[in-house]
């Protein structure tokens, strides 16, 4: 299957496996990861999401030796066919765990997510320019946003690529581990961020992605707006009875 899913420890994994394709997207695999996000979003066994390639790459981004019609790049265009959509949907946050090449809309994908791990042997391009075309899936604006303008710039305009060192270095990643080791610091990673309040981790995001498009005193208005609804659950005071009492706490998502 073109998409693969694993539930272990509150994480919701998800594994792109069309590794002959390194792991570009088809049609048939946009419907399929769709639906696996929908699905893992929507358990209540599940506090955060994680995306992986198989093989050497995380994605190519779109396949584009499939087949398409004359009218297919307006309709993949539509704000819900993009590769990334899922991911700008979720209201848990999502991790992309960048196991190798992430290039077009593989890296528009991680640039959707709320945070980039690398491993070592990672590349970021958006290479889009170089075969007549611009990045559809978000790419243009996130990326600016996500590292310095001019470096941004030079990877748009020049469709060239960066490695983990220099991801890392321009903040487009929090992480780099070597790839030998790359799938087990993930696992440590997820399994620390899935250890949290889920309630709280849906409002960190949402008050994240709300803030960055706002005044700062506004966007403080929205921390304080969700501070005031996650103080009302149950979990926090799980979390503080826990911290009282020397324990890990026990959430609930309530």
């Amino acid at each position: 299957m073109s998409v693969e899913t694993e539930v272990t420890d509150k994480v919701g994994w998800i594994t792109l496996n069309r590794p002959e394709r390194r792991n570009a997207f088809d049609t048939a695999m946009r419907a399929r990861f769709a639906e696996v996000v929908e699905q893992l979003d929507a358990d209540p066994e599940v506090a955060v999401l994680a995306v992986i390639g198989t093989g050497t790459a995380f994605s190519a981004g779109a396949d584009l030796k499939e087949p398409r019609s004359p009218d297919a790049g307006h309709f993949l265009a539509e704000p819900r066919r993009r590769i990334a959509a899922p991911v700008e949907r979720a209201a848990k946050p999502v991790i992309a765990c960048v196991n190798g090449h992430a290039m077009g809309g593989g890296l528009e994908l991680a640039l959707a997510a709320d945070l980039r791990i690398a491993s070592s042997d990672a590349r970021f391009a958006l290479p889009e320019v170089r075969v007549g075309s611009v990045p559809g899936s978000g790419g243009i604006q996130r990326l600016s946003r996500a590292i310095p303008q001019a470096v941004a710039n030079r990877m748009l305009m020049t469709g060239s690529a960066i490695d983990a060192a220099q991801a890392l270095h321009y903040g487009l990643v929090s992480d780099v581990f070597d790839a030998s080791e790359f799938p087990e610091r993930a696992r440590e990673i997820a399994a620390a961020v899935a250890a949290a309040a889920p309630l709280a981790l849906k409002a960190i995001k949402a008050a994240t992605r709300l803030g960055a498009q706002a005044p700062v005193d506004v966007a403080v208005a929205f921390d304080d707006l969700y501070w005031g609804l996650v103080s009302t659950t149950e979990d926090w005071q799980a979390g503080r009875a826990a911290f009282r009492e020397g324990r890990p706490p026990e959430y609930r998502g309530a």
